[in-house]
């Protein structure tokens, strides 16, 4: 499973469609050993209310994944398609942090 998340561009072809944090959150709930990959946009405009923002995200899910409260594939892919270089760089670095911990579980 690969999750695109953004609220205006479309999801490149084999990648679900994720308009909202709030919506992610309970796709990576239900199924975050299934995801192959995470895309994360920052800025989500109109959606922002809805759960915030892709750094809003990445931080949810590190603190999700240290509780327990979501098990996550310890391969997955976390990458940011944001046009800021440093939101970008600031949900990877979270991202990487997320899979050194599940790594270090093995």
């Amino acid at each position: 499973m690969k999750i695109y998340l953004d609220d205006w561009r479309n999801a490149p072809p084999g990648y679900i469609l994720v308009r909202t944090v709030n919506d992610l959150k309970e796709i990576v709930k239900k199924h975050g050993k299934e995801i192959e990959i995470l895309d994360l946009d920052n800025y989500m405009e109109d959606y922002y209310p809805f759960g915030g923002n892709g750094i809003d995200f990445i931080k949810w899910l590190e603190e999700a994944v240290y509780v327990g409260e979501v098990e996550l594939n310890p391969n997955v892919k976390i990458v940011s398609h944001s046009s800021d270089p440093l939101a970008a760089r600031k949900i990877e670095e979270i991202g990487e942090s997320i899979k050194a911990y599940l790594r270090s579980r093995r």
